[in-house]
């Protein structure tokens, strides 16, 4: 808002650096600039304060799918004046002498114009795709089709307004749908935990079935080593005994064959005594 001191014959007023100062004088439009500082004549002047600055609008409105489902959509524009002078001339910027503020609705007017415009390009773009697609992929089609039919919009563009930015913040179906949608999304959401919950049980089952059976198979491994030990066992204990019983027999042969040497021996030398006498 411009500052304005009011003199007897004169005034002098001073806008932000933001915004640009118009004067008005015998029908010739004068640009004094952003942060001008000027003296002026009441009588014979009028004055336009034209923003310079980023200005963002946000805008919520209706569009109709191809199949007859009716969409809201939320955007955000990001707007910038970027020839003053036209704008100035094109659209109602007029302030008060007095007070310095504007005499109308500039910014609301401008608004109004921007959410037709975007209101138009998205309804032009919601026609031709179903809710499905709109809801899925909806986001990006809007923006595109807003952010160029915004860039080659000619009004805006023959009054120095430029759009630097598009955004949509929100696709949502009707409440009612909206709502139903949601159910079946839930509903699937929940089966696909339900399918998880079982998965997981089937999942242990697998896991301790096969724990038991790596237990049996632990068991019958080492049923299996005992019966071979006590197989080893026995065959070594009949190896021991026939061991035993050779060296028994061995021992009673030569004992045997000892004293039947003994015997041979005494036989012998009896021979020989008797011989000698």
């Amino acid at each position: 808002m411009a500052t304005i001191h009011r003199y007897p014959f004169f005034s002098h007023a001073t806008s932000s650096a933001t915004r640009a100062l118009f004067q008005g004088r015998r029908g010739k439009l004068v640009n004094r600039g952003a942060g001008a500082s000027f003296w002026f004549r009441p009588l014979d002047t009028s004055l336009s304060e034209v923003p310079v600055d980023d200005m963002e609008f946000g805008n919520i409105f209706r569009v109709t799918t191809s199949d007859r489902q009716e969409v809201s959509v939320q955007t955000a524009l990001t707007v910038r004046i970027a020839a003053p002078e036209l704008t100035a001339r094109r659209m109602d910027f007029e302030i008060d002498q007095r007070t310095g503020e504007w005499t109308g609705q500039p910014l609301q007017n401008l608004q109004n114009r921007l959410a037709e415009s975007a209101k138009q390009f998205a309804a032009e773009v919601a026609a031709r795709e179903p809710l499905r697609t709109i809801l899925d992929d909806g986001l990006r089609l809007v923006r595109d089709a807003i952010a160029e039919g915004l860039t080659g919009e000619g009004q805006l563009g023959g009054a120095g307004i430029e759009v630097i930015g598009v955004r949509v913040v929100a696709l949502r179906a009707d409440e009612d749908l909206e709502r139903a949608l949601q159910t079946r999304i839930r509903e699937e959401a929940q089966a696909d935990a339900d399918r998880a919950t079982y998965d997981r049980r089937a999942q242990a089952v697998d896991r301790e079935r096969a724990i038991k059976e790596n237990e049996l198979n632990n068991r019958t491994e080492l049923a299996r080593r005992e019966a071979e030990l006590v197989e080893l066992q026995g065959a070594n204990e009949r190896r021991r005994t026939e061991q035993e019983l050779e060296r028994d027999r061995l021992r009673n042969e030569a004992e045997a064959a000892n004293r039947r040497l003994r015997v041979e021996a005494g036989a012998d030398e009896v021979t020989l005594m008797a011989e000698a006498r």
